[in-house]
């Protein structure tokens, strides 16, 4: 959908206000969707100057797109956000370093295979140093709360299997355990299921959320490219985020004929391991009575790619215990907590009270970014719960 049209279905209801973090954090229009829409329409019509300040607002969103599950007029949030990104990061001052560095690393999938390398063999020791820095950096204290490299489980290589998991981008460096995991997981659920190469690298969901289109179409187009040789049919996505973004390629690349119809079938082709699983009917050995375990949603699982049952399937039991607000932002949206981290943090101090509120010793996610905002959460908060990908959380009580 152009621009102009997603931003005339908005009827400026504000059924949008209160499902929105950093409305609820600051109570101004302009930081709701409602007026950030209104902002970008000003832009276009230029009733309102185009610069980095009249843009900012567009900055401060989280991108987690419940207002797209508020709107009864089905507003598509997410093309505003990235327009508005994207003439914003024409404007601005650059991200910080240590968010340019990211960005770098992982439009290179060269480079992250050197970096999955490097966390195997070194990460113990980076985690040390993180950890008696005692910085206020987001950065450092993010990398603090990743978890120590572990042992991969060798996974058999299935020529052309059916299903393909996208191996990521900080996922692949710092869980691959949990990738791999997940293909043996498909396996025993009965679907042939494998890696992607490597060579597919990052899904560019980092770099579109930032506002670099082009380099977002430059590596959807290698994403899709690498799932075509795999001769797979189903794109597996570990990463809320990941899967949404590679669900809209075929929006990305609408404008392109080469790679329109390519788009298109790569994005029907999207599914979540959860879902997949759940389908397959898959379950785990029932939970010990006194574990009890509380479930966080991916904001673009839950609201980009609609999969709200099919997780909390896979974890029912005795010990399962939902989440007053388990479907609202934790704070860390990409790269959000790098660029941003005084909102993220405002917004993470909330999820970890929420969390406690239920008493849980475990609060499952499907998604790395809020797998380690969590974390960060419950390292500052005094360690009261421990986090687990969902993967990683059934792997661990396999029947």
């Amino acid at each position: 959908m152009k621009v102009q049209d997603a931003i005339d279905t908005c009827i400026q209801c504000g059924f949008c206000l209160q499902s929105c973090p950093t409305y609820r954090i600051f109570r101004t229009e302009e930081s709701s969707p409602r007026g950030r829409i209104a902002r970008l329409k000003d832009v276009l019509s230029s009733a309102v100057e185009e610069t980095a300040e009249n843009l900012a607002t567009f900055e401060e969103c989280l991108g987690c797109r419940a207002c797209e599950a508020a709107c009864p007029s089905g507003v598509p949030y997410e093309t505003i956000l990235l327009v508005g990104r994207s003439r914003l990061r024409a404007l601005q001052e650059p991200p910080p370093a240590e968010a340019r560095l990211a960005l770098r690393m992982v439009r290179s999938h060269v480079l992250l295979r050197s970096a999955q390398r490097l966390w195997q063999t070194r990460g113990n020791r980076a985690l040390r140093l993180a950890r008696g820095l005692r910085s206020q950096r987001s950065a450092a204290r993010l990398m603090a709360a990743l978890p120590a490299p572990a042992e991969v489980p060798a996974v058999p290589r299935e020529a052309r299997a059916q299903a393909q998991i996208h191996r990521g981008c900080v996922m692949d460096v710092v869980w691959p355990r949990t990738n791999a995991r997940a293909v043996l997981l498909l396996r025993e659920a009965g679907l042939s299921a494998d890696l992607m190469p490597q060579s597919a690298g990052c899904c560019g969901a980092l770099h579109a959320h930032q506002g670099d289109l082009p380099t977002a179409r430059e590596m959807a187009r290698q994403v899709i490219a690498a799932f075509e040789r795999s001769g797979g049919e189903t794109v597996v996505s570990l990463a809320g985020g990941c899967g949404a973004h590679m669900k809209t390629y075929r929006e990305l690349l609408a404008d392109d004929p080469d790679w329109r119809e390519r788009a298109e079938r790569f994005s029907r082709a999207v599914e979540d391991v959860a879902t997949l699983l759940d389908r397959q009917g898959y379950r785990t050995r029932p939970p010990a009575t006194d574990e009890r375990i509380t479930y966080q949603d991916s904001c673009h699982l839950r609201n980009g790619m609609k999969v709200q049952a099919a997780p909390r399937r896979l974890l029912a039991g005795d010990g399962y215990c939902e989440m007053e607000g388990a479907g609202t932002c934790c704070g860390s949206a990409g790269i959000y907590n790098l660029v941003r981290p005084d909102v993220s943090d405002v917004v993470l101090e909330g999820k970890v009270r929420e969390i406690e509120r239920t008493g849980a010793g475990t609060v499952v996610t499907a998604n790395p970014g809020c797998e380690l905002q969590l974390r960060l959460g419950a390292k500052e908060s005094g360690g009261r719960f421990e986090v687990r990908h969902l993967v990683d959380w059934l792997w661990e009580r396999r029947a």
